[in-house]
């Protein structure tokens, strides 16, 4: 099976590792066990899509295909913009959705801070947030799978689709996060609409620089930390409306077959090695 279908393997892999590490959270939180298990399990259940990526990799890419994921997964050798946009683009849009909303205070000295997780200071926060969420996931969905997907069918059409493999795997997360717990109906379509979007942004990184799994890890973890500081209901909807409209600008600037404007990267059948398809 894997080397007939790698990606389902890769999916159906990324699922089994990151849902059974969350799964004692989730009994405690339902109240079907006593015990309190370590918060610790969140982070290291977003290790599942990096960790079947490369288990898939191994298998079926061979040492060729083994070494180009590990590669990616470090190469910062890109434009300085790109490095710009991952860093920075989350504390911009943090900081304009505070001052849409007429937020108080100074919103700035709240970025970092996890309510999750209080006892790491904001730099350790950062760091752990890009390794886990950020290298974790983004090393199996856009170090893996996108580059699969768009092999066959255009960028957006991939993107559409691994938005709801992606959507799929925080399903357990509903169970004892905070944060998406407390979603309604209404609140989970916007909650998915924002990811959408945000896999678009995704899409648009990765073929533009390549195929760089760094990147796109170092936006993914700064951003999750936007999302996950102290701030009001208010402003955190507005910072998903932001990312929403950035994500359709970046939809109507680009060419759908693409999403970016060097091509898209694709899997090579020779070397099984990331190509760019422009």
């Amino acid at each position: 099976m894997l080397h007939r279908y790698p990606l389902t393997a890769f999916f159906l892999l990324a699922y089994a590792i990151s849902w059974v590490l969350w799964l004692p959270l989730l009994l405690s939180a339902q109240g079907l066990i006593a015990v309190q298990p370590p918060q610790i399990l969140h982070l290291l259940g977003s290790l599942g899509p990096a960790l079947a990526a490369l288990m898939v990799t191994k298998i079926c890419g061979g040492q060729v295909g083994w070494r180009d994921l590990w590669r990616r997964m470090f190469n910062w050798r890109v434009h300085w913009v790109w490095h710009a946009i991952a860093w920075l683009s989350p504390i911009a849009l943090f900081l304009t959705a505070g001052l849409l909303t007429g937020w108080e205070g100074q919103p700035w000295q709240n970025f970092g801070r996890s309510s999750e997780y209080p006892d790491l200071p904001v730099g350790g926060y950062w760091v752990a947030s890009i390794v886990f969420y950020g290298w974790g996931e983004e090393t199996g969905w856009r170090g893996f799978a996108l580059p699969h997907l768009q092999t066959r069918q255009t960028a957006l059409t991939a993107t559409i689709k691994l938005s709801l493999f992606w959507a799929l795997w925080h399903l357990p997360l509903f169970g004892f996060t905070s944060g998406l717990a407390q979603l309604g109906v209404a609140e989970i379509l916007g909650w998915y609409l924002s990811l959408l979007t945000g896999a678009i942004l995704f899409t648009w990184l990765t073929n533009s620089t390549q195929g760089s799994i760094l990147i796109a890890a170092v936006f993914h973890g700064t951003m999750d930390i936007a999302f996950v500081s102290p701030m009001p209901t208010m402003t955190t909807s507005m910072l998903g409306a932001l990312i929403t409209i950035w994500g359709i600008v970046v939809l109507f600037t680009t060419r759908p077959r693409y999403l970016s404007r060097v091509g898209k990267i694709v899997i090579a059948p020779a070397t099984n090695t990331v190509a760019v398809d422009d």
